[in-house]
């Protein structure tokens, strides 16, 4: 095989391992999360259990949920939490929806999965130690909340 064409293919490669890692949400979010954690000190990055498979839109198929609670950084106690909560990231296919929480869980209403968001309290009209609560359902695709958009 001449150079040129190893070459070719070498880029060939590269290109579509690239777009498939580019189409896992999940992956980039830990990837993007690893590399903020090294960046700093040479920090060591855990992702721990912060993946979940459930299925949020209720289509049989099984959706994502990851909890940036669950991460853990050596040179960066609060490197994924603040006062108000960590994101949680609610991934549909090739779709992703970020959210601050102080918790969550999933629930049903009528065989219809809702996620349930602990907010802290501002965004509810109260104050940053209260807890308020968000229910998010998807239909047709879409991402559906009364909660005001921030």
């Amino acid at each position: 095989m001449s150079h040129l064409r190893r070459a070719v293919l070498a880029i060939l490669t590269l290109i579509l391992s690239t777009q498939t890692l580019s189409a896992d949400k999940v992956g980039d979010i830990i990837t993007e999360a690893r590399s903020f954690c090294e960046s700093f000190d040479d920090g060591r990055f855990s992702e721990g259990d912060a993946a979940t498979e459930i299925d949020l839109d209720g289509d049989g198929t099984l959706d994502r949920v990851v909890d940036e609670s669950k991460f853990s950084c050596t040179s960066m106690a609060s490197a994924f939490c603040g006062s108000g909560g960590c994101a949680l990231h609610a991934v549909i296919g090739d779709r992703s929806w970020r959210f601050q929480a102080e918790g969550w869980r999933m629930m049903e209403w009528d065989d219809r999965p809702i996620l349930m968001i602990a907010r802290d309290g501002v965004w509810c009209g109260g104050a940053g130690a209260q807890l308020c609560f968000e229910a998010v359902v998807w239909s047709d695709g879409e991402m559906l909340t009364v909660m005001p958009a921030p």
